[in-house]
């Protein structure tokens, strides 16, 4: 009789009492066991395996290009001290926020320096490890299928990897409080009172708090709600927890309280508006109508197909209750006291709403699982290349790429001025580098320092001696300096587009855009037009004429992309030097004033010699918001306040294409 164990070994039953036989038999299960260990592990996790392995590659592809961004740039020039006590007082107590990040950059450039990988790799590990603890939260607090669901969300969508990208407190707080959720979880969930989460509870609480006011205030209100589910017999071990972690935040409390007087962002946030909510739940659904209608599928199907498990109905509701009321707080505190509330620091939020979204689901079965997750995967990636083109308009920062174009511009063009609109600490911080030149001839400008006028008066010097104008500018300048370029430099030789920054190269030669309405040709377009007040001088203004011909249209009619520009420019002759006629330019929605903005001829450069003045204004419609409105309507006139002789020598009204990407990452691309 023969026993066949595996394909090359016979066991005859004779031999069974040899004394190397029973050796031999007890090395094969040890041998078999470790094989099949692996090989089982493989097979039982491959699919969580394969979601992070894809959330490291999208999270590190083509790592050497991730650029520094404006809040990074910042972090890093505030890092350069000599002592500790110097960077709390002068790089941490300034900031608005709390000090691990920044103490945790002053030592980790000083050990490895500043390369852009470098900084960011420990953030990019952290975005990985939230997606893995992520996973682990859902399959315990709910089931497998849940955990895989968001850990796929986490690893392939913009939100979450755009920041692990950076290096500031989002993507650590999002690890953080996650790796504390977790633990608390064990604790207060299941009674799971194993030392490394008893010993990790009061640690991660605290991190979170050293890391950012929002993951403090997330980690704080999971806290506070665990005093209500803790299990009677535990609530003063669980209170002795809370005050261990309130211990290690102890020595933060100064820095607290100096940047608590602060207050909030109000100086460039402005305050949320009630479409908020539904605007971030877009944003993190990458403004997909695809995604989010699969989404929907995939949580009706879920929880009526499936296998049946026993649920923790109460940790899912949890999970709800918890990113609302961060939300709620944030909202309220920025709309009654000062602006704090931004997508980035509802990160740390971010996955407990997945949760709760996905986390009612049934267990499905292996296949199923897989096809959910390649689903996700595939929709997601995407999204994130073609849709919001991520590995394009993310790596490329404007105040390395700006400089560049100067160059290409310069050596392209030799009689070119260049002016550079930016930061310009944060510029030179890649030349110090050595990784761009900046020629002294380059002219950094910021507002309000220099203002329209001063802009005119340059220009005006400069045409003679140069045939083009390279302005390299940041989307916080005003659009109204772009149009003062374009006023006196019409043709358009290129345009290069980043996000929150473009680089324009303009000369001399004939205007690119054709304007919409010009009150000599489309005199009808012109409401209050006076035919009789028109000669081959222009438009006439009349002693103790105040109003004359304007432009108005409803911006549904003529809006094709919301990124793109209106300027007006208007040139009057004027009868006397100390008039003061202004060129005014509205958004209004009915009797309600959306925008309002002027221009006075006393702020202007006026032609003595002939006794003439350009008025400009330019408006970008996607700084209106002018789509939550029912019908708002542009609206440009002139207001002759002294009501004394002017004539309108041209009135025109141009709309140009402007940069689709200037607001990029948060907002639809649409070019």
């Amino acid at each position: 009789m023969v026993i066949q164990a595996c394909p090359t070994i016979e066991i005859h039953l004779s031999n069974l009492k040899s004394p190397s036989f029973v050796i031999f038999v007890k090395s094969i299960p040890v041998i078999g066991t470790s094989k099949r260990s692996i090989s089982d592990f493989l097979k039982e996790h491959f699919i969580i395996i394969g979601i992070i392995l894809l959330a490291i590659i999208l999270r590190c592809y083509d790592l050497l290009s991730i650029p520094y961004t404006h809040d990074e740039l910042s972090g890093l020039l505030r890092t350069r001290f000599d002592s500790f006590s110097e960077l709390i007082a002068k790089g941490v107590k300034i900031d608005g926020h709390p000090a691990f990040v920044q103490v945790f950059l002053f030592y980790w450039t000083k050990l490895f320096g500043t390369a852009e990988w470098i900084v960011k790799l420990p953030f990019i590990l952290s975005g990985v490890g939230g997606v893995y603890l992520a996973y682990k939260i859902g399959k315990r607090w709910s089931n497998l299928t849940v955990g895989l669901i968001v850990a796929a969300i986490i690893a392939s969508s913009q939100y979450p990897i755009m920041y692990s990208q950076i290096a500031r407190p989002y993507t650590s707080g999002f690890f953080f409080t996650l790796l504390f959720a977790y633990h608390w979880g064990e604790i207060v969930f299941f009674k799971n009172y194993a030392r490394k989460h008893l010993i990790w509870f009061p640690i991660a609480a605290a991190l979170c708090a050293y890391n950012h006011h929002f993951s403090m205030l997330t980690a704080g209100l999971i806290g506070i709600f665990g005093i209500i589910y803790t299990f009677k017999d535990y609530l003063w071990k669980y209170l002795l927890l809370c005050l261990v972690a309130i211990i290690l935040y102890s020595p933060h409390f100064t820095i607290l309280f100096a940047q608590l007087k602060m207050g909030g962002l109000a100086g460039w946030l402005g305050k949320p508006g009630p479409d908020f909510l539904a605007n971030y739940v877009h944003y993190i659904f990458q403004f997909s109508a695809i995604l989010i209608a699969v989404y929907i599928g995939i949580i009706v199907w879920t929880r009526i197909s499936g296998r049946p498990v026993r649920k923790h109905s109460k940790a899912i509701l949890f999970c709800g209750i918890l990113f609302f009321t961060v939300y709620f707080i944030g909202y309220f505190y920025s709309t009654s006291i000062a602006p704090v509330l931004q997508t980035s620091v509802l990160i740390f939020a971010y996955p407990f709403l997945l949760l709760f979204l996905f986390g009612w689901a049934k267990e499905q079965s292996k296949r199923m699982n897989l096809v959910l997750v390649i689903t996700i995967l595939s929709l997601n990636c995407f999204a994130l290349i073609f849709q919001r083109k991520h590995y394009t308009v993310f790596y490329k920062t404007p105040f390395k790429q700006l400089i560049v174009d100067a160059n290409d511009a310069t050596k392209e063009y030799p009689k070119t001025f260049t002016i550079i609109f930016s930061d310009e600490p944060k510029t030179r911080f890649y030349s110090e580098k050595g990784e761009i030149i900046i020629p002294n001839s380059y002219l950094f400008i910021t507002s309000p320092e220099f203002n329209e006028k001063k802009l005119d008066s340059l220009l005006i010097e400069k045409f003679e001696s140069h045939d083009q104008i390279c302005l390299g500018a940041t989307s916080s300048m005003s659009p109204t300096f772009r149009a003062i370029v374009l006023e006196k430099y019409p043709q358009i030789i290129w345009q290069r587009n980043y996000f929150s920054a473009s680089t324009l190269l303009v000369g001399k030669g004939k205007p690119t855009e054709k304007p919409l309405a010009t009150i000599s040709k489309n005199k009808n377009q012109f409401n209050g037009y006076n035919p009789n007040k028109w000669s081959n001088a222009g438009y006439r203004f009349e002693t103790d004429e105040e109003w004359g011909p304007g432009y108005a249209k409803p911006l549904s009619e003529f809006v094709k992309r919301p990124s793109d520009i209106i300027d007006v420019i208007v040139k009057l002759k004027l009868s006397d030097l100390s008039l003061n006629p202004i060129l005014v330019l509205n958004v209004q929605d009915g009797d309600s004033i959306i925008r309002f903005s002027a221009s006075e001829a006393i702020q202007k450069n006026i032609n003595k010699s002939d006794s003439t003045v350009t008025l400009i204004q330019s408006i970008k419609f996607i700084d209106l918001n002018y789509l939550k409105f029912d019908n708002p309507t542009f609206n440009t006139y002139i207001w002759n306040r002294d009501k004394k002789p002017i004539i309108i020598q041209s009135f025109e009204v141009i709309y140009r294409r402007d940069n689709p990407f200037t607001y990029g990452i948060y907002n639809p691309i649409i070019e």
